[in-house]
Order: structure tokens, then C-alpha cells, then sequence
């Protein structure tokens, strides 16, 4: 009998895409939503609103106008803090990437390669250990608690028929999505 060598066929799926403000918002909400530093921070945003009902209550319950003045700043910053601060982190990361051009990403069973005018990086999957699915994109995220990295992969940049079905399986395959 003859030893016959099986000659594995690598999945890979190729994108193309400029990031948009929109996916890196939806990049950002889906790592809020798995790191520790944005639950401390909803954390604070309750003992902050739950402060301000207080400094209301409690001049009120002994007969007292509250001091609508700090009431009106406090709560503008509250709404500064949890409306707009995603924004403006968002258009700031869009700037950034911008400057880069369009990206061409490869993902297969090794890993990720993003390319682009300001150079490329090489991600295996212990780099990136978990993914959440957005409407538009997937967001590979790092290991760590706070999630200080993540990587934007928008569906629209999916290459050929059957890409997403494709790129969900490679990841799926590799990585634990949230």
C-alpha cells in the first residue's frame, strides 16, 4: 500500500474595508460590555445619580429648595459623561484609523493579518481569545479584564459569497465569543 500524504486546505476569508465611525462605535459598545473598567464605571455612574437624587431629597424632605444650580451642572456632566464621551471616543479612534487608509485583513486557522498604509499586524488567537458579533461587525477582543485591545472586522468588507458564514466559522473554531 501506498502512504498517501493529506494535504490540509486552509480556510481563509479576506476583507476589504475602510472603519467607519459607526463600526468603531459598535466596536467600543462591545467592549464595554466585556470589560470590568466599563462595569466600575456604570458602578459609579448609579452611586453618582443615586448622589444627586440624595443632595435633591434631603433639602426637600426638611421643607428647603435643593440648589437647582450644582443640580443642573452635576447632571449635565453625568449626561456628558455616558452620551458623549462614546462619541467623541469613537470619532477620535476614526481619526486615527482613517489616516491608515483601507484596510485588507486575512483571517484563517493561524490567525489574523490587518494591512494597511501604516504597516500590518500579525494576531494569533491567543492574542484575541474572544469575539462579540455586532449588526455590522466582528470585534476580536484581548484577554485582559479591561480589554485594552480589540480588532474591527465589518461584514460589508467580507470577500466573496458565503465570507461571513465563513469568517464566523474560523472564529468560532478558535475563539470564544461572548
Amino acid at each position: 500500500m501506498e502512504d498517501r500524504a493529506e494535504i490540509a486546505v486552509e480556510e481563509h476569508v479576506e476583507l476589504e474595508y475602510q472603519l467607519t465611525r459607526d463600526d468603531i462605535g459598535q466596536a467600543l459598545k462591545a467592549r464595554d460590555k466585556a470589560s470590568s473598567r466599563a462595569r466600575r464605571m456604570r458602578g459609579f455612574a448609579l452611586v453618582g445619580g443615586a448622589a444627586l437624587v440624595g443632595a435633591s431629597a434631603v433639602p426637600l424632605a426638611n421643607g428647603e429648595a435643593p440648589d437647582t444650580q450644582s443640580l443642573v451642572i452635576a447632571g449635565l456632566l453625568v449626561v456628558l459623561l455616558f452620551v458623549l464621551q462614546p462619541w467623541l471616543l469613537a470619532r477620535q479612534f476614526h481619526k486615527i484609523a482613517s489616516r491608515n487608509g483601507a484596510c485588507r485583513t486575512r483571517v484563517d486557522d493561524s490567525g489574523v493579518i490587518v494591512s494597511n498604509q501604516g504597516g500590518s499586524s500579525q494576531l494569533n488567537w491567543t492574542a484575541v481569545p474572544r469575539y462579540a458579533e455586532t449588526a455590522d461587525t466582528f470585534v476580536l477582543l484581548s484577554g485582559d479584564k479591561n480589554v485594552s485591545c480589540l480588532t474591527v472586522l465589518p461584514k460589508r468588507g467580507v470577500r466573496g459569497a458565503g465570507g461571513m458564514d465563513a469568517v464566523q466559522a474560523v472564529l468560532d473554531r478558535h475563539i470564544r465569543r461572548l
